[in-house]
């Protein structure tokens, strides 16, 4: 028996019964598999609302699908109880060998904690999604921000997901999961699937939810599972997006993270939001009554305005088109068998999938060139900081 918490609709203004399993709607025709996953994080409830009013729609259209649309909740528990996590943050436990522990239930009774209970349940239900359904997968994360903000989406850079992304109106963030403590979106990247997390708005705002429903059903329309005219209001929703996005489809990276331990004591200075421009040395925050300075000039990305966390603040930067259009380029012909020949970069083990960069020689070039070629950053000791190539990039197994 499915777990069943309850959530206050504050858009609807009455209350709602949450499971693991939102919604199954799977179509007569076979196609395309759609994972959305809301409230991975117990204090943004928005996306499981959203899911509920948009799948419940959907059932009531009743178009033809082709394919299969699974709307999933992720840490019942803390969404109960309107908390970040519980012991500890579910979206940072998707190691390979965590989710195999989860997968085989290794673990001692000492060790079940309410985010390994929550791992096991969804991962039980996403392992068996993919071991009977055919066709591609699309994962799609909602998530919402401690600090108002233009929506936007994070992704690992493939070129499947840029494709997917490419047709959504709001800015793309790429890079972060050189950044994250492993989240379930990177673990599935890896498998060779789609996958893309998209943040709301600020958690309390009803407009994050309407950003999530307009999300839902582009997403919908770009995985191929629903036609476009089947969409009541389709332009309404994509014209939305763009108006909440301020017009805003650019591109950027993440150049820095700001760490925080459990045991410190970190503080912002008010005020700051998403992709606001700061210059180095601006005084961003304290921590443990340290100043913390800019140590680069660019954009303010996701300033901490809560008390659970452990990512402070993140720095970005945009990159031109150009750019993007070449690192496909480079991706597509394979150039990456040239790395080899720069100074400070060799292959690890006599294979291009991973490069070893001693940064004391490739200062300027290394991050940029590779990032291009498509590989992103694993590992750092002293000087050398390990590089791999994404093993599905344009397509994935299937």
């Amino acid at each position: 028996m499915q777990k069943k918490i309850t959530l206050y609709d504050f858009i609807e203004g009455k209350s709602v019964q949450v499971s693991r399993e939102i919604a199954k709607i799977e179509g007569q025709v076979d196609g395309p598999n759609v994972v959305f996953i809301g409230g991975m994080h117990g204090n943004e409830p928005s996306g499981v609302l959203a899911l509920h009013h948009v799948m419940r729609e959907l059932k009531t259209l009743q178009p033809l699908l082709k394919g299969n649309v699974y709307a999933l909740s992720g840490n019942l528990t803390a969404l109960e109880r309107g908390e970040r996590y519980i012991v500890k943050d579910l979206n940072r436990v998707w190691q390979p060998d965590m989710v195999e522990r989860a997968r085989k239930r290794d673990y001692h009774p000492s060790e079940i904690i309410n985010e390994v209970e929550e791992q096991i349940e969804l991962w039980e239900y996403i392992d068996k999604l993919m071991l009977e359904q055919g066709g591609p997968f699309f994962f799609i994360d909602l998530h919402t921000t401690s600090v108002r903000t233009i929506p936007f989406i994070t992704m690992s850079d493939t070129m499947m997901n840029r494709r997917f992304t490419n047709r959504i109106p709001v800015p793309v963030v790429i890079g972060i999961e050189e950044h994250l403590h492993e989240p379930l979106l990177s673990y599935v990247n890896d498998l060779g699937f789609m996958s893309m997390a998209f943040e709301a708005g600020q958690h309390s705002d009803p407009e994050s939810v309407r950003n999530h429903e307009a999300l839902i059903w582009l997403s919908l329309v770009n995985s191929g599972v629903i036609k476009k005219i089947e969409v009541p209001k389709y332009k309404k929703h994509y014209h939305h997006l763009m108006h909440n996005a301020e017009g805003n489809n650019k591109v950027y990276a993440i150049n820095f993270r700001q760490n925080i331990e459990p045991q410190d004591e970190f503080k912002m200075v008010p005020g700051f939001r998403n992709f606001q421009p700061i210059k180095k040395g601006q005084l961003l925050a304290n921590m443990n009554k340290t100043p913390i300075p800019s140590p680069q000039k660019g954009l303010i990305f996701m300033p901490l305005y809560q008390s659970q966390g452990d990512d402070g603040f993140f720095i970005i930067e945009k990159i031109a088109k150009f750019w993007l259009g070449v690192s496909y380029i480079f991706r597509k012909f394979g150039l990456y068998r040239f790395l080899r020949f720069l100074p400070g970069v060799k292959p690890f083990m006599d294979t291009g999938h991973i490069m070893v960069v001693n940064t004391s020689i490739a200062k300027w070039y290394s991050k940029q060139i590779l990032n291009l070629m498509g590989y992103r950053r694993t590992k750092n000791k002293g000087e050398l900081t390990l590089y791999m190539r994404r093993k599905y990039d344009f397509k994935g197994p299937r």
